[in-house]
């Protein structure tokens, strides 16, 4: 069953984040939990008690999103649902190697994005494989994010295998220009690498700035896409960039367009929920008009609109729990970054299932020391 897992999981992470193919996912999900629930446990499944506190959580706010009647609400809810089994299939697997999946499913992504660049393959995740400054369309580019905070969380150091994930990795940060992702790895790498012990070391300060001048040249030079170096100025200005700004403005029109009753600020209008914003186009004003979202990138803002401040105070809440449960300050300064940024750039923390691995490595890591503690071995002489 290892290798069924394997396969079945590097599909899903393909089929992620495209709408076309969710019945691919779903039908990956179910071959999942029903393997796992038949083969690993033999019919008795595993499910935390805090699981079953996340859901009835979800349950109340999936009641409200329906008492709402929201259109086209199934695209909105079936996420949680899509989470909640995926997470339910990594508590209960036996013997998945974690960290060597994520490595297979980096390369598989990079050999991905090089085939759909290539016109080989086409892309199954948007309507057109190229998009505007040369940006190419594909799978979710999340695999490195959650390679790192795999290391950072076990305190491995950096090594071959890491380097090569991030060689792979940068072919499709950069054939996607996304600048989100880029600056979210590039964090958490650093965090592996500088080891604040040795910040003062002679021997580390040359070395990191050998390393520092041989970014700045790669980052200047003809190997990298102009689509990079565009976004480049932005990451010491990141208020100055343009997709941000777009996502600002969009926060702040949805925030004066919202007809949310006093009752609504605090519970939200549920699941299922969509988000209407009008965006002005200054240069061309016969492209101004109305848009509407499954929500806007705003993870904070899509928890707000579905749960109210209920809900956002529950998910702040939980988050400040993990950062003060996971062991050691460079893993909790990465779980920050991962969630911080992540959730002001996009709402993919909600839509992309394989996002589930970060709490489930913090949580059932926290579960299996507390029972140890409670339960310790006594050798037997």
């Amino acid at each position: 069953m290892k290798l069924f897992y394997q396969i079945v999981l590097v599909v899903l992470f393909l089929a992620t984040a495209a709408i076309t193919l969710s019945v691919l996912q779903a039908v990956c999900l179910m071959l999942l939990f029903f393997g796992v629930w038949i083969a690993d446990k033999k019919g008795k499944l595993e499910i935390p008690h805090y699981v079953f506190a996340a859901f009835g959580i979800y349950a109340i706010f999936l009641i409200i999103g329906l008492l709402h009647n929201h259109p086209k609400a199934s695209i909105d809810i079936k996420y949680p649902i899509f989470g909640f089994i995926f997470y339910l299939f990594l508590v209960n697997v036996r013997n998945l190697n974690m960290l060597r999946l994520l490595f297979i499913i980096n390369a598989v992504v990079a050999v991905s994005y090089i085939l759909i660049y290539l016109g080989i393959v086409p892309s199954l995740w948007h309507g057109s494989s190229i998009g505007m400054g040369g940006r190419v369309y594909g799978p979710p580019i999340i695999a490195i994010v959650l390679i790192c905070f795999y290391y950072l969380y076990n305190k491995r150091g950096f090594d071959l295998p890491l380097a090569i994930s991030f060689l792979l990795a940068m072919i499709y940060l950069f054939l996607t220009s996304n600048l989100m992702n880029l600056v979210t790895a590039g964090a958490l790498l650093a965090l592996i690498v500088i080891d604040f012990r040795k910040l003062f070391n002679p021997g580390f300060i040359i070395g990191f700035a050998l390393l520092i001048a041989g970014a700045i040249a790669f980052f200047n030079s003809d190997l990298t896409p102009d689509a990079i170096k565009e976004k480049l100025p932005y990451v010491l200005k990141p208020w100055e960039y343009a997709s941000l700004k777009t996502r600002i403005l969009d926060l702040q029109t949805a925030l004066r367009a919202e007809d949310f009753s006093t009752s609504e600020k605090l519970i939200g209008k549920g699941f299922g929920v969509s988000t209407t914003v009008y965006r002005e186009n200054v240069i061309a004003q016969s492209f101004s008009m109305n848009y509407t979202f499954r929500e806007i990138d705003n993870g904070f803002y899509y928890i707000y609109h579905r749960g109210g401040y209920i809900l956002l105070f529950l998910f702040l809440a939980v988050h400040i729990y993990l950062i003060k449960i996971i062991p050691g300050t460079k893993a909790k300064l990465g779980f920050i970054v991962i969630a911080l940024f992540t959730n002001l750039l996009s709402i993919h923390y909600f839509t992309y299932v394989f996002y589930m691995v970060v709490p489930y490595l913090i949580l059932e890591s926290h579960r299996l020391k507390r029972n140890l503690s409670l339960n310790p071995v006594v050798d037997e002489e």
